[in-house]
């Protein structure tokens, strides 16, 4: 749509890492397979939105810009290194899980 009103380029950027796991706390995001980034490369991405380039925030710019104080903050969606342990390969959907406490 850009490019039908005279866009030359589209050069995209993400204010955070990509969401490659999903969010159990909160945010909808329920499977892995909801997510591009889960199962494609940045390139892939790219050349399905048919950007000129992409590029995301990486782990360490979004820790760099979060700052550093007596703070934790979860990055579970995008390292998939979940502060609650779930069971391994767990397919569940978000909803379905709370519904089982």
């Amino acid at each position: 749509m850009l490019r039908h009103y005279g866009a030359k380029e589209i050069h995209f950027r993400v204010s955070s890492p990509p969401t490659t796991f999903p969010c159990f706390y909160g945010i909808d995001t329920p499977s892995r397979k909801e997510l591009i980034a889960s199962s494609h490369t940045v390139d892939e991405i790219n050349k399905h939105m048919t950007s000129d380039t992409l590029q995301y925030l990486s782990i360490d710019g979004i820790k760099r810009a979060l700052g550093d104080g007596d703070y934790t903050y979860c990055d579970a969606c995008f390292t998939g290194d979940y502060p609650s342990r779930f069971p391994e390969n767990m397919e569940l959907e978000q909803m379905e899980l709370f519904a089982k406490r």
